[in-house]
C-alpha cells in the first residue's frame, strides 16, 4: 500500500468518526425533544438530519474523488470543525432547558482537531464557536424577552469564553507534541536504515532492499543487478592524512554517487570502504555502463580540506541477478568481479557472469582481497 493511499485511509476512518458523531447528536436531540426539554418541531428535526446527511454524503464524495488532495489540508479538519461548530449552534439554538449541558458539544467538536489544527486555528475557531453562540442568545432574547433567563445565558456564555479558548491552547500545544513525536520518530527510522558517515542505506536495508528485489525477480517483475565497489588504496588515504580525512572521502564518494543514481536504484555501505549499488530493472548493458560512469564520476571527484591534485579512484565488480538464486551467491559473483578488478589493476569495471558452481566463490575472493 503506497503512503498515499495509506493517508487517505486515514482521512476516511476520520471522517467515518465525525458522521458517527452527527449520528450521536441527532439521536441526543432527538431524545431531549421526546422528553420535552426542547420545543423544537419534529419537521425541523427531520429537515436538520436530511442536511446533516447531505453534507455528509458531500464530503464523502469529496474524499472518495481525491479532491481533497487539492487542498493545504487534505483532511478538510478546519472546514469540519467549522460544520460541526454551527450544527451544534442550530442544535443549542432548539435546545430549551438543556441548552446548558449541549454546550458539551462544542467541546467535542475541538476534540476533532486534534488530528491536525494548530493554536492560532483553534483560537479562530474559538471565536466562531463564541460568536454564533453570542447569536443564538440574541435571537432568543429577542424572540421571548420575557422567558430569557440573562443571567443564566450570560454565565453559560463566560463559561464558553473561557473553556474554549483554553482547549484550544492545550490542543494547539498537543497537536505541536505529535508534529515533534512524529519529526522524531522519522529520525530515529532514518537513522536505522542509513549509514551514519555516509548518509546512504546500511547494510541491514540493503538485505531488505535485496530481498525484495528477489521476490520481484523470482516471479518475473523485472531483472535487477548488483555492483560491488570499494576505494582502491583507501588505507594509504588514512596513512597519510588521517581518519578524518578518510571519512572525508567516503562520504564525498557515496553522496556524489547517490545523486548520480536513478530514483529506483539503491547505493548501501556495504563494510569499510565498500559499498554496494542496487539497479532496479537494469541487465548487464545497463549495470555496466552506470558502473563506469560512477568510476568515471568518482576518477574526477575534489575533497574539502585535501590537497586540489587529490583523487581517488574506484574498482567495480558487476553481475545479474539470476532467478530463484541465493542472494548470497549474487554478492559472491559481484565480489569475485571485484577481486578481478583489483587484480588487473584497479580503478576499472569487470562482469561477471552467473554460473554453476558448488560453493559461493565470493567468500573466498573477499579473504584474497583483503
Amino acid at each position: 500500500m503506497s503512503e498515499t493511499t495509506f493517508n487517505q485511509g486515514l482521512r476516511l476512518k476520520r471522517f467515518a468518526m465525525a458522521a458517527t458523531t452527527y449520528l450521536l447528536w441527532l439521536g441526543l436531540f432527538a431524545y431531549v425533544r421526546y422528553m420535552g426539554l426542547s420545543q423544537i418541531p419534529w419537521a425541523v428535526l427531520w429537515r436538520c438530519t436530511c442536511l446533516v446527511a447531505l453534507c455528509n454524503i458531500a464530503l464523502l464524495l469529496v474524499f472518495l474523488s481525491g479532491l481533497n488532495r487539492c487542498f493545504k489540508d487534505p483532511s478538510l479538519t478546519l472546514f469540519q470543525m467549522g460544520m460541526g461548530t454551527f450544527w451544534v449552534m442550530v442544535g443549542v439554538y432548539y435546545s430549551g432547558e438543556a441548552r446548558g449541558g449541549l454546550l458539551l458539544l462544542y467541546l467535542v467538536v475541538f476534540v476533532y482537531g486534534l488530528f491536525r489544527l494548530k493554536v492560532r486555528q483553534f483560537l479562530f475557531l474559538s471565536a466562531f464557536a463564541i460568536a454564533s453562540y453570542g447569536a443564538v442568545l440574541f435571537l432568543l432574547q429577542r424572540q421571548d424577552p420575557d422567558g430569557f433567563n440573562t443571567r443564566l445565558e450570560v454565565m453559560n456564555l463566560l463559561i464558553l469564553m473561557v473553556v474554549l479558548p483554553w482547549f484550544s491552547l492545550v490542543g494547539g500545544y498537543i497537536t505541536s507534541l505529535r508534529e515533534k513525536v512524529a519529526r522524531a520518530m522519522a529520525t530515529i527510522e532514518k537513522l536505522a536504515i542509513h549509514d551514519d558517515l555516509t548518509q546512504v542505506f546500511n547494510r541491514r536495508q540493503m538485505f531488505e532492499i535485496l530481498e525484495r528485489e528477489k521476490a520481484l525477480g523470482d516471479r518475473g517483475v523485472h531483472p535487477f543487478s548488483i555492483c560491488i565497489f570499494d576505494l582502491d588504496h583507501f588505507k594509504r588515504v588514512n596513512d597519510t592524512f588521517g581518519h578524518e580525512a578518510g571519512d572525508i572521502v567516503l562520504r564525498t564518494v557515496a553522496q556524489a554517487i547517490q545523486k548520480n543514481l536513478r530514483d529506483i536504484d539503491h547505493i548501501a555501505r556495504y563494510g569499510g570502504e565498500e559499498f554496494i549499488l542496487i539497479l532496479t530493472n537494469s541487465g548487464v548493458s545497463e549495470a555496466m555502463q552506470c558502473a563506469e560512469r560512477v568510476r568515471v564520476l568518482t576518477e574526477g571527484l575534489a575533497f574539502d580540506g585535501l590537497p586540489a591534485d587529490f583523487r581517488v579512484t574506484i574498482s567495480v565488480g558487476v553481475t545479474k541477478y539470476t532467478p530463484s538464486e541465493d542472494i548470497k551467491a549474487s554478492i559472491g559473483r559481484a565480489d569475485d568481479a571485484l577481486y578481478r578488478a583489483k587484480s588487473k589493476g584497479r580503478n576499472r569495471v569487470e562482469y561477471e557472469p552467473a554460473k554453476r558452481r558448488g560453493g559461493q566463490g565470493g567468500a573466498g575472493a573477499r579473504e584474497k582481497k583483503g
